[in-house]
């Protein structure tokens, strides 16, 4: 079933919804494509969030932040998500294109090799999650005809890899082939058995983005308050309710932050405070 994922928030969302255990009984992959804009999307939240040295928020580009701290910001926040998946036991697949690139050896010579579109840190923390590391392409075959094979060992044209020892060089890539070619690896290894599962339906799902209305958020934001206010005492509220309301808040702007300091650029991050505050009112049956 694809999800329509057109923001860092719209992500967050859905990694909670993963941890509902009618999810977790019906599904067993979670399968991102392509983890480059997934990336694209996790640095604009960390530019719309972050403290500037003036006191405000937001920044254009993730390099304004200075030494480096945007980028170390977004590979926080991109690889904690990426693990959660993997934390709930679900198997993961991510999904990145090929580009040819030219580098450079220790001896000055220059070569070329193909790697996925996904760069710098947000590729690291990738790659180090991933039991297998495939590339594919379209190879042409004696007869004229074309096969699609995967590759699933590296050499110096191209990056590909595996955890497991005895998994083959090259397969025709088929759902079929890429089973049998782990369960292989996994019975001559004798340390694992079992193989997942996926549907191997196709799905087409475009969907325009919604746009968040900062105003109605802090509309409601504040209605959820006043939810509150008006159902407990204001011991109850002081001891119980207003801690766990700043927990919430302080999760996604910071320390000592506060929900009427907020800026427009900061329209996701209140999105995801009402989130969680509604699940906090859920989870303590304060609804109507």
């Amino acid at each position: 079933m694809a999800m329509p994922i057109n923001s860092w928030g719209d992500f967050r969302k859905v990694l909670k919804q993963l941890k509902d255990p009618r999810v977790k009984e019906r599904y067993e992959t979670v399968i991102l494509d392509t983890i480059d804009i997934f990336y694209d999307y996790c640095e604009s939240y960390i530019c719309a969030n972050a403290k500037r040295a003036d006191g405000g928020y937001g920044v254009d580009a993730i390099g304004d932040l200075g030494y480096g701290k945007g980028y170390t910001m977004a590979a926080k926040e991109f690889d904690e998500c990426l693990r959660s998946i993997v934390q709930m036991d679900y198997g993961l697949v991510l999904i990145s294109h090929a580009v040819d690139k030219t580098f450079t050896d220790e001896q000055g010579h220059e070569f070329n090799q193909i790697v996925p579109t996904l760069s710098g840190k947000a590729r690291n923390i990738v790659l180090r999650m991933c039991d297998l590391i495939g590339y594919s392409r379209a190879v042409q075959n004696a007869d004229g005809t074309t096969t699609t094979k995967l590759f699933m060992r590296g050499t110096p044209r191209y990056i590909a890899g595996s955890r497991f020892k005895y998994t083959p060089d090259v397969i025709d890539f088929t759902y079929d082939n890429l089973v049998k070619a782990i369960c292989d690896a996994i019975d001559k290894q004798m340390a694992e058995d079992g193989a997942q599962y996926f549907t191997d339906e196709y799905q087409n799902l475009h969907s325009a983005p919604v746009e968040l209305d900062f105003d109605e958020l802090l509309n409601e934001f504040n209605s959820l308050v006043s939810e509150v206010t008006s159902k407990v005492d204001d011991a109850t509220f002081k001891e119980f309710w207003s801690p766990r309301i700043t927990q919430i808040i302080e999760r996604y702007l910071g320390k000592g932050q506060k929900v009427n300091n907020i800026s427009r650029e900061q329209t996701e991050a209140l999105d995801l405070i009402i989130t969680d505050f509604k699940e906090l009112i859920k989870n303590n049956k304060l609804g109507a």
